[in-house]
């Protein structure tokens, strides 16, 4: 059950975030330039999708030697949950991930209806939350606390 929510979770930040084409959101464009050299970086933000409100913390903390630590905080007040997400990525990871933002990116700005009014089932089958769901999915790489 943990797990779909926080499935859920990931869609709606991926949601939010690719909104941004509609809005021109920099905190988005922000997040995206500092992930890119891993340079530190905070945000909240709360996004609601499908009726479902959460606050999302975003913090990239910078580079620990070799590897980007990032951390990610999710929570659900609604639905009684809340997830700390920590991970190191390195420098490959990164440019993987930030390769995969941008491109979406440029294509939200193209076509900003598609993002616009994005379903669930539309948000899982995104790049950008592939890419995501594959480290997060990797304990090697980022670590779940629920």
């Amino acid at each position: 059950m943990n797990k779909i929510i926080l499935t859920l979770a990931f869609a709606i930040v991926i949601c939010g975030c690719l909104v941004y084409a509609k809005t021109t959101n920099d905190n988005t464009l922000d997040f995206m330039k500092a992930f890119q050299n891993c340079e530190q970086f905070s945000s909240v933000d709360v996004i609601e999708v499908d009726g479902i409100s959460s606050k999302v913390s975003k913090d990239i903390i910078g580079w620990d030697g070799y590897t980007c630590k990032y951390q990610e905080i999710i929570e659900f007040k609604d639905l009684g949950f809340k997830s700390k997400v920590n991970c190191k990525f390195n420098g490959e990871q990164v440019r993987e991930i930030y390769g995969v933002m941008f491109e979406e990116s440029e294509k939200a700005k193209k076509n900003p209806e598609k993002y616009k009014n994005m379903t669930l089932e539309q948000a899982n089958k995104n790049p950008v939350l592939q890419v995501w769901n594959k480290y997060l999915g990797d304990s090697s790489v980022c670590k779940i606390e629920m």
